[in-house]
């Protein structure tokens, strides 16, 4: 998981940006960089390589402990509020 940080970090540093997972936007400041599990460690999700995913911090912020599923289904209900 570190390394995968690291080569995000310098990927950003370099001015290539590395995608949110949440929202498709660019990454374009390290300091906003957090890292979006799918599923959530505190539902059993693991460290590997395959749950974790670049996420701009607000974004990870607002899924919180969701899995994908649910919080695409939150932002539907959200949309139609």
């Amino acid at each position: 998981m570190r390394k995968k940080i690291a080569v995000w970090k310098r990927k950003i540093a370099k001015g290539i940006y590395p995608n949110c997972f949440l929202c498709g936007k660019p990454i374009t400041n390290a300091k906003d960089l957090t890292t979006e599990h799918l599923t959530p460690k505190s539902r059993g999700g693991s460290l590997e390589d395959y749950n974790i995913y670049p996420a701009h911090a607000k974004c990870n912020w607002e899924k919180g402990n969701m899995t994908l599923r649910e919080y695409v289904e939150y932002l539907r209900q959200k949309e139609r509020n």
